[in-house]
């Protein structure tokens, strides 16, 4: 098994916007919140954001939350989303993605202390991604008194985060030892709006890795089958076998690297090289072999 980075982090921000809808006075915060262990299980099966829920409870949030409690109000209506800053610059490399959800005047009117944001059940409070204490610029809990004159913004960033370190590691491929090592691709091209769910880029290289803003070099092999696992709650990764049959990945000089992706459309993409341990060559693949690789890419927050 081929184990990718460790850790794709994930973090996220709340931005509440309150407008007087008479005096057009705008009140505005912003902080972190807390990604639930809910919502890490759900990037394993399907879109994290779907709605937001307000309450006035003052409990701190802990990662085995999956509830809100004294909800005020809940919002499905979806005013804005889309691609939001990124990070392209020096590593990490990072890219976000935002959700903004609207409270009109008179609904959700009272004192606010808690935010979150859910996947499913948005009424019931009861199927969150993330939770969050209202706080000052400061980073101290307050409660804030939405007025029944002012519409409510919440506005949702979710930065994904690209691992900035190779992974490096050794495994076995028909009984011969391979060194391996895992390194982001197109990291350019990263969606935070995605999630583990999906599984469908594979080609085989005989060139070396790129940069983490490229992908490898040499000679396209073509892709493969991809079969991804049965995510299960609570693992925080997907094991998944990328595989090249008799007439698939075939070059006299083997096989050197593949190009991989995760997500809805394989947005978040890495790239491995393989190296036999003993003398360095690649992997012998020709029309009388079947090549299986497994790989296992996980996640978690930064």
């Amino acid at each position: 098994m081929t184990t990718m980075n460790n850790h794709i982090g994930l973090k996220g921000i709340f931005n509440l916007k309150f407008t007087n809808v008479k005096t057009g006075q705008v009140r505005e915060l912003e902080f972190e919140n807390l990604i639930l262990n809910s919502g890490l299980n759900r990037l394993g099966v399907g879109t994290p954001i779907n709605g937001c829920v307000l309450g006035s409870a003052s409990s701190t949030p802990v990662a085995t939350d999956t509830s809100i409690s004294s909800i005020l109000g809940s919002s499905t209506t979806l005013q804005a989303s889309g691609v939001g800053t990124a990070n392209t610059t020096t590593p990490p490399y990072w890219c976000s993605y935002y959700w903004t959800y609207r409270f009109i005047e008179g609904v959700a009117t009272g004192n606010i202390s808690q935010v979150a944001m859910a996947y499913a059940s948005v009424g019931a409070g009861t199927a969150l991604f993330s939770l969050a204490l209202v706080k000052d610029s400061g980073g101290t809990p307050i409660t804030i008194t939405k007025l029944a004159d002012e519409v409510l913004d919440v506005t949702y960033t979710l930065q994904l985060y690209c691992p900035s370190a190779d992974v490096t590691g050794t495994i076995s491929i028909s009984g011969v030892n391979y060194n391996y090592t895992v390194r982001p691709a197109n990291a350019a091209s990263w969606s935070a709006n995605s999630n583990f769910a999906g599984f469908a880029l594979s080609k085989a290289y005989t060139g070396t890795l790129g940069t983490q803003l490229t992908n490898p070099s040499g000679t396209d092999l073509g892709s493969g089958a991809t079969t991804p696992s049965a995510y299960t709650t609570g693992n925080y990764y997907r094991d998944v076998a990328y595989f090249w049959d008799l007439n698939n990945g075939n070059h006299a000089s083997g096989i050197r690297s593949i190009h991989i992706g995760a997500g809805s459309s394989s947005e978040m993409r890495w790239q491995i090289q393989y190296s036999k341990s003993s003398d360095g060559t690649t992997i012998p693949k020709d029309a009388t072999k079947r090549l299986t690789l497994n790989v296992r890419f996980s996640w978690g927050r930064v």
